[in-house]
C-alpha cells in the first residue's frame, strides 16, 4: 500500500487541508496539539469509517464550521497494481477504482466492506500492520517477558482464540445451569404414570353413568310425548272459551259506546238550533263594516303625513344649526394656505442644514473609529509578537546550545548567547511599543469634543425639523379641510332648500280624537264579524251530526246481535277449569321428569369431558417428561462437546504461541542484519519472550541503548511484516506516530538512520513527531501548526535536501 494524496475538510481542526505524499522518509512535524495525529485519523476514517475515529459524528466536525457544511476525507492510494480514491462524509462514502467516473462502492457500509476486502485486513489488523503508535518502541522496551508475549498475541490476532475460548466456557457454564434447571423441573416418572391410570379409570366410570342416565331420559320423554295430544286439545278448548268471553264483553262495550254517541249527537243538534236563532240580527249589523274600514284608512294616512311633517321640520332645524357651525369654522381656516407655504419653506431650509450636520458628524465619527481600530490592531499585533518571542525564548533556553536556530534551523552551538540576547532585545522593544499603543487605545476610548459638538448640533436640528414638520402637517390638513368645508356648505344649503319645499307640500288637518273613535267602532264591528263566523261554522255542521246519529244507532243494534251469538256458543262448549287444571298438573309432572333426566345426562357429559381433559393433561405431562428427558440428554452431550472444544482451543493457543516465536525470530533476524550492515545477523525470542541478540551465533550479554532501540524497532517491523504477509500484501508503507518517546538526540538520530537503511523494503515511511531536530534527515517535511485565531490546523510542505542548505556558518544567522 502506498499513499498518494489526502484532503480533509472540516475534519476536527483541519478546515481545509491538502497533502501530497511522496516516497521515502516523510516527516509530519509540529507542536503537540497542532493536529498531526488527526491526519492519520482522517486516513483511517476515510477507509474504515466511524469505527476508526475517536468520539461521535458531532465531535468529528470542525467546531467553527457552519451548520450545513460537510465533513469530508478524501484519500488516494495504490495497492496491488490498482489506484483507489476514497471520498467519505458523515452520511455517504464512495470508492473509485483506477480513475473511473463511476464508484465501485457508494454507501457507508458498502465502501468500508469493499476496502476491507481489497486490503485484506480488518481495522485492527490494518493498525497493527501499518501503524506504530505513540511511544510504542519505548513501550516494548519497558515490557516484561509475560507482557510482551500478551502484546504479540494481541497484535497477531491470537487474542481472538482466547475470546472464542471464553465464549465456549461461558456457554458451557450456561449449559450446566440449564441441565440443573431441567432436572429440577423433570418430576417423578412413577407419579406421572399413576396420574394417567387414575384419569383413564375416571373416564370409564363417567361413561357408564352417562349411558344409564340416557336410558332413563328416553323413558321420561316417551311418557311426556303420550300426554301431548290430550293436553293440546284441552289448551285449544280453553283458548276458544276465552275468545268467546272476550267477544261478549266487547259487544256489550260497543252497545254502551253507541248509546253515548247518540246522546252526544242530540246535544250538538240542539246547539246548532240555538246558533241559527242568534245569527239573524248579527248579519244586519255587519252591513256597516265597509264604511267604517274606509274612514279608518283615511285617518291613518293623515296620521302618517303628520308624522312626516314633524320629521321634516326637525331636519330643517338641524340643517340650520350645521350651516351656522360651518360658517364659523370657515372663518377660522381661511388663512391656512399662506401658513402652509411659509412653514414649507422653513422645513426645506432646516432639512438642508440637518443633512449637512449629519454629514460632518459621520466624517468625524469615521475618522475617530478608524484611528481607534488601527490602534487596537497595532496593540494586538504587538501582543501576539510578544507572546511568540517569549515562547521562542523559552524554547531556546530549554533546548540549549544543541537546539535549532529559530531562523535557519541549524544547531546554535556557540551562537546560543548571542541569539538569545538578540531575541530578548526584540522582545523588550516589542513590549515598549506595545505600552505606547496601549495608552493610545485608552486615549481613543473617550469621544472627541468636536464629534460630541457635532452630535449635539445634529440633535438640535433634528428637533427643529420635527417641530416644523408637525406645523406644516397641521397646515396641510387645514388646507384640505377648507376645500371640504366649502363643498359641505354648498351641499347643506341645497339640502335645506329641498326640505323647505317638501315641508310646504305636506297636507294638514289631522284630528287624533276622531281617528281614535273610528278605530274603536271598527274593532267592535270586527268582533261581531268573528262571532258571526263562528256561528256560521256551527250551523254548517247539522248534516254531519244527523249522519253520525244514524250510524251510532246501527252500530248499537249490530253489537247486541253479536253478543247474543257468542254467549250461546259458550254454553254449547261446556269448558271446565277444574278438569283443565288436573290435566295441566299431570302434563307438567311428566315434562319435569323428562327435563330432570336430560339435565342429569348433561351433568354426566360434563363429568365425562372433565375426566377426558384430566386424561389429556396426564398424557401431556407424560409426553413433556419424555421431552425434558431428551433435552437433558442433548444438553449433557452439548456440555461434553464444549469441554472438548475448551481443551482443543487451549492446545491450539499453545501451539500457535510456540510457532510464532521461530517465525518472528526469522523475520527479525533479516531486518537486524540489514539495519546493522551485517554486524548482527540473528535475533531470537526465547520461551519467556525475552529478546536475544546473537553475535556470531552467541548471545550478546549486554547491549547498548542504541542497540536496544534497534532491537525494539526490528521487533515492531517484524510484527507488521507477519501481519501483512498473512493478509497477502507486501509491507510497503510504515507509519510511526511519536515513537521516540523520551529518547535522547543521539538515539533519535540512530533510529532515523536505521529507517533510511530500510528504504529498499519500505517505499514510504511516514514519521509523526513534535521534534524539530530530525528535519534535515527527512526526504519530505510537512509542517503542522495550529492557528489560535481561526482555530484551524495549517499544513505546509517544507521539503529540502542537503544541497539547499546555506554555505555560511550558523553564526551568520
Amino acid at each position: 500500500m502506498r499513499l498518494s494524496t489526502l484532503r480533509l475538510r472540516n475534519f476536527r481542526q483541519h478546515a481545509d487541508t491538502r497533502i501530497a505524499f511522496r516516497g521515502g522518509l516523510t516527516g509530519i512535524i509540529g507542536p503537540n496539539g497542532a493536529g498531526k495525529s488527526t491526519i492519520l485519523e482522517g486516513i483511517a476514517w476515510a477507509i474504515y469509517g466511524a469505527a476508526a475515529a475517536r468520539g461521535t459524528n458531532d465531535t468529528i466536525k470542525f467546531a467553527r464550521a457552519g451548520a450545513r457544511t460537510r465533513v469530508e476525507a478524501e484519500v488516494e492510494f495504490a495497492l496491488g497494481g490498482h489506484e483507489y480514491r476514497v471520498l467519505r462524509t458523515l452520511t455517504h462514502a464512495e470508492v473509485f477504482l483506477d480513475g473511473g467516473p463511476t464508484p465501485v462502492a457508494a454507501t457507508l457500509g458498502g465502501a468500508t466492506a469493499y476496502l476491507q476486502t481489497r486490503i485484506g485486513m480488518s481495522r485492527e489488523e490494518f493498525f497493527n500492520t501499518y501503524f506504530t503508535g505513540q511511544k510504542e518502541l519505548q513501550f516494548l522496551a519497558t515490557m516484561g517477558p509475560a507482557e510482551r508475549g500478551r502484546f504479540l498475541s494481541q497484535v497477531l490476532g491470537y487474542e481472538r482464540l482466547r475470546r472464542a475460548q471464553d465464549l465456549a466456557r461461558a456457554r458451557r457454564s450456561e449449559l450446566r445451569s440449564e441441565i440443573k434447571g431441567l432436572r429440577a423441573a423433570l418430576g417423578d416418572r412413577e407419579a406421572v404414570h399413576a396420574e394417567k391410570l387414575a384419569a383413564e379409570k375416571r373416564v370409564s366410570e363417567a361413561l357408564a353413568a352417562m349411558e344409564f342416565a340416557a336410558r332413563d331420559a328416553e323413558e321420561a320423554a316417551a311418557a311426556a310425548k303420550g300426554l301431548a295430544p290430550k293436553w293440546e286439545a284441552a289448551q285449544a278448548a280453553r283458548d276458544r272459551h276465552r275468545e268467546l268471553a272476550h267477544a261478549a264483553e266487547t259487544a256489550a262495550r260497543e252497545v254502551e259506546d253507541a248509546l253515548r254517541e247518540v246522546e252526544r249527537a242530540d246535544a250538538e243538534l240542539a246547539a246548532i238550533a240555538a246558533a241559527e236563532a242568534e245569527l239573524a240580527p248579527l248579519r244586519a249589523e255587519l252591513s256597516e263594516l265597509p264604511a267604517a274600514q274606509g274612514e279608518c284608512d283615511r285617518l291613518a294616512e293623515l296620521s302618517r303625513q303628520e308624522e312626516r311633517r314633524k320629521a321634516l321640520a326637525a331636519q330643517l332645524k338641524d340643517l340650520d344649526e350645521q350651516v351656522a357651525r360651518t360658517v364659523e369654522r370657515l372663518e377660522k381656516v381661511e388663512t391656512a394656505p399662506e401658513l402652509e407655504r411659509r412653514f414649507a419653506e422653513e422645513l426645506v431650509r432646516l432639512r438642508a442644514e440637518r443633512v449637512e450636520a449629519e454629514r460632518a458628524l459621520e466624517e468625524g465619527k469615521t475618522a475617530w473609529l478608524r484611528d481607534k481600530q488601527d490602534a487596537n490592531t497595532k496593540l494586538l499585533a504587538y501582543r501576539d509578537r510578544g507572546r511568540e518571542l517569549r515562547e521562542q525564548i523559552r524554547q531556546v533556553r530549554e533546548m540549549g546550545t544543541e537546539g535549532p536556530c529559530p531562523t535557519c534551523g541549524r544547531p546554535m552551538g556557540k551562537d546560543f548567547e548571542r541569539i538569545l540576547d538578540e531575541m530578548e532585545d526584540q522582545w523588550a522593544a516589542v513590549v515598549q511599543d506595545g505600552k505606547w499603543w496601549n495608552s493610545r487605545v485608552e486615549q481613543l476610548e473617550e469621544k472627541p469634543e468636536d464629534v460630541a459638538a457635532l452630535e449635539e448640533r445634529a440633535r438640535d436640528l433634528a428637533e427643529q425639523v420635527d417641530a416644523a414638520s408637525r406645523k406644516h402637517t397641521r397646515c396641510e390638513e387645514a388646507v384640505k379641510e377648507l376645500a371640504a368645508l366649502r363643498a359641505e356648505q354648498e351641499e347643506r344649503e341645497t339640502r335645506r332648500a329641498t326640505v323647505r319645499t317638501e315641508l310646504k307640500a305636506v297636507p294638514t288637518g289631522y284630528d287624533a280624537a276622531l281617528h281614535r273613535r273610528a278605530d274603536e267602532r271598527l274593532k267592535a264591528l270586527q268582533a261581531t264579524r268573528a262571532r258571526s263566523a263562528r256561528l256560521e261554522e256551527t250551523v254548517g255542521r247539522r248534516a254531519a251530526r244527523d249522519a253520525e246519529r244514524a250510524a251510532a244507532e246501527l252500530r248499537r243494534a249490530t253489537a247486541v246481535t253479536r253478543g247474543a251469538e257468542a254467549e250461546a256458543e259458550r254454553v254449547r262448549l261446556a269448558f271446565s277449569e277444574d278438569a283443565f287444571a288436573a290435566l295441566r298438573a299431570e302434563h307438567q309432572a311428566a315434562a319435569d321428569r323428562a327435563r330432570a333426566a336430560e339435565l342429569r345426562v348433561s351433568d354426566l357429559r360434563g363429568d365425562v369431558r372433565s375426566a377426558e381433559q384430566t386424561l389429556q393433561a396426564a398424557v401431556r405431562a407424560e409426553t413433556q417428561y419424555r421431552q425434558r428427558a431428551r433435552e437433558v440428554e442433548e444438553r449433557e452431550l452439548d456440555h461434553r462437546y464444549h469441554d472438548e472444544l475448551d481443551a482443543a482451543l487451549s492446545e491450539l493457543r499453545a501451539e500457535l504461541n510456540a510457532q510464532v516465536r521461530p517465525e518472528l525470530s526469522e523475520i527479525a533476524s533479516a531486518f537486524l542484519a540489514q539495519l546493522t550492515d551485517g554486524r548482527y545477523t540473528a535475533m531470537e525470542i526465547d520461551d519467556a519472550y525475552n529478546i536475544l541478540v546473537l553475535d556470531e551465533g552467541e548471545e550478546k550479554p549486554v547491549i547498548s541503548g542504541g542497540e536496544e532501540d534497534v532491537a525494539n524497532l526490528v521487533l515492531r517491523l517484524s510484527l507488521s511484516q507477519m501481519i501483512a504477509e498473512r493478509a497477502g500484501h507486501p509491507l510497503s508503507l510504515l507509519i510511526l506516530d511519536e515513537v521516540f518517546g523520551s529518547l535522547d538526540v543521539a538515539r533519535r538520530d540512530n533510529v532515523v538512520q536505521l529507517l533510511h537503511h530500510l528504504e529498499d523494503r519500505f517505499e514510504q515511511v511516514i514519521l509523526i513527531t513534535h521534534i524539530e531536530g530530525i528535519r534535515e534527515s527527512l526526504d519530505q517535511v510537512l509542517r503542522v501548526d495550529f492557528d489560535e485565531r481561526t482555530g484551524t490546523s495549517i499544513v505546509r510542505e517544507e521539503s529540502f535536501s542537503g544541497d539547499d542548505l546555506p554555505e555560511a556558518p550558523m553564526a551568520a544567522d
